[in-house]
């Protein structure tokens, strides 16, 4: 007669475990952001289903959201790694209201990869702020700090002159 094996515990994802054990939980998500974004995987969601997307190119973006930091507080996505910074944006804005030079405003139905909820300031796609906590911003306030001349990255600091030492010289005689 055999005995029956005992059956082996639930396997956890590594971010699971590292949650189990710092006695942690998933993050609970709310409001608007429940539907589309993940836990712990990058979702892709069609532009105009939840959200309009506003594409930056990296640096300029970066710049912007240091000069304007409450931007960040928003929903604010950076992908280091395609160099684009996405601002997502209010379904109700449209394209023909949309004026900024260097941005790019998505077609309807284009595939947005959206961070999963965990990802937030780290080296791959992320948030900037973790979702259940974004403010909403408007696209005024958006399209005008866009518009506005970004600061320029802070220039290195110069180094130090170097100052030549005169070499003594010994005199033979």
């Amino acid at each position: 007669m055999r005995s029956t094996a005992p059956t082996a515990p639930a396997q956890r994802g590594i971010i699971g475990e590292y949650l189990h054990e710092n006695g942690l939980d998933y993050p609970a998500y709310g409001g608007q952001y429940e539907s589309w974004i993940h836990a712990t995987e990058v979702s892709k969601v069609p532009n105009g289903e939840h959200f309009q997307t506003l594409r930056v190119p990296y640096e300029p973006a970066i710049w912007t959201l240091r000069a304007h930091p409450e931007l960040a507080q928003g929903p604010v996505v950076v992908n280091p790694y395609a160099h684009i910074v996405t601002f997502l944006i209010p379904r109700s804005a449209r394209r023909e209201h949309w004026e900024v030079p260097g941005t790019r405003f998505l077609r309807p139905g284009v595939t947005v990869e959206v961070p999963p909820a965990v990802a937030v300031r780290c080296w791959d796609i992320h948030w900037l702020t973790p979702p259940q906590t974004h403010r909403e911003y408007t696209v005024g306030d958006l399209a005008a700090v866009l518009t506005g001349t970004p600061a320029p990255p802070p220039a290195p600091a110069p180094a130090p002159a170097r100052v030549r030492q005169p070499r003594c010289r010994s005199s033979a005689a």
